[in-house]
């Protein structure tokens, strides 16, 4: 090092023409490292610290716009790219930087997980009483039925097909219809924020963990894996500029187990891409459960006796179909947005508050 700048200083002495470099100097091999001539070819860097966008992004995207010669560097701790190029090309860069390193949109979406009632088959009907005790009191028949009832599930496409529509009108008249005519169970309400473009999920479910060996050439690795199953749903918004939504929605339903130390699972999925308007509501049907329910059948007293009870019961397996529906509603998150649901949460505390002192008030 002390060569290298006893001839620099000789040769300023001298008078001789030098061209200037950008000196790098490494400790750990005593040399200096000598980059691309910074003033013949008029080269400047400049140091971006970026806010929102991942550094490794932006350094792809200005590959593109950088010249022969001209480069970009990341650093992913700091989320800094540090890039080098002409004084014309670094003043486009810059401009392209502010441009792309935006806060990015984000869209909360609010769903619900609802459950319809149906079956084929009900334990109180006269004509599925196993031995026929209706004969003996056909006044009411339920008066002869006792029924223990234990479940199992298996998942399958309803009949109608998975299938996915909008709802025009208000989701909340929709749902009130829907009560009125067939019944449901409010299963999960959740709300969900994701960014733009970025995948999100939700599990209503269970995880089952089971391990796994992972063999190399040296050793052998357990890794602990999980079995997802219940009701998931995912989704990834894309916003465009005039406001809509355009929603990649994959809900699906399992079961399974962990049975040996494998993983068994049998599920119903559906993949869907819409396109809706902010706020508007997109219900997808179609995932079903049937519950094969064992019911015991027998006249009461007599079945219950030891030894003779056994005459007087019977079981039989009724199957109750239950189909789920997800209805999702997608809001663009903006200030307006953020306002509106401050107030609404405002509004639900003062109510709960109010209920408290009338509740201490009666008592």
């Amino acid at each position: 090092m002390k060569r290298i700048l006893c001839w620099l200083l000789l040769i300023s002495l001298l008078g001789l023409p030098v061209a200037a470099r950008s000196l790098f100097y490494d400790e750990t091999e005593d040399t200096a490292v000598t980059a691309t001539p910074l003033a013949a070819t008029n080269y400047t860097m400049k140091v971006f610290q970026l806010k929102y966008i991942n550094a490794e992004v932006l350094a792809k995207a200005l590959t593109g716009v950088l010249a022969v010669g001209e480069g970009v560097s990341v650093n992913e701790k700091l989320n800094t790219i540090v890039v080098r190029a002409s004084t014309s090309n670094l003043m486009n860069t810059s401009k392209i930087v502010a441009q792309l390193d935006q806060p990015p949109l984000q869209v909360q979406v609010e769903a619900k997980i609802i459950e319809l009632k149906s079956g084929n088959g009900d334990a109180t009907n006269p004509d599925s009483l196993g031995m026929s005790w209706k004969y003996t009191h056909p006044t009411n028949v339920n008066d002869y039925i006792q029924s223990t009832t234990t479940s199992t599930l298996t998942t399958a496409a309803s009949s109608l097909g998975l299938y996915a529509q909008l709802i025009s009108g208000n989701t909340a008249a929709y749902l009130q219809g829907l009560k009125k005519t067939v019944g449901y169970n409010l299963v999960a309400a959740p709300w969900i924020t994701a960014l733009n473009h970025e995948p999100a999920e939700i599990l209503i479910g269970s995880k089952y963990g089971y391990s796994t060996a992972i063999i190399s050439q040296t050793s052998t690795v357990q890794e602990v894996k999980y079995l997802e199953v219940g009701t998931k749903l995912k989704f990834t918004p894309h916003i465009n500029e005039d406001g809509y939504i355009i929603m990649d929605v994959y809900p699906s339903i399992s079961e399974g187990s962990v049975v040996g130390g494998l993983p068994q699972e049998n599920t119903t999925e559906t993949k869907n891409k819409v396109l809706v308007k902010d706020g508007q509501s997109i219900v997808i049907g179609g995932l079903s459960k049937t519950y094969n329910n064992e019911v015991e059948l027998g006249v009461p007293i007599l079945s219950s006796l030891p030894f003779i009870g056994m005459l007087f019961k019977s079981t039989q397996i009724i199957k109750e179909k239950r189909d789920l529906m997800v209805i999702i509603t997608p809001h663009i998150v903006t200030p307006e947005f953020l306002t509106e649901m401050a107030d609404k949460a405002q509004a639900m505390e003062d109510k709960t508050l109010k209920q408290a002192e009338e509740a201490d008030i009666i008592r």
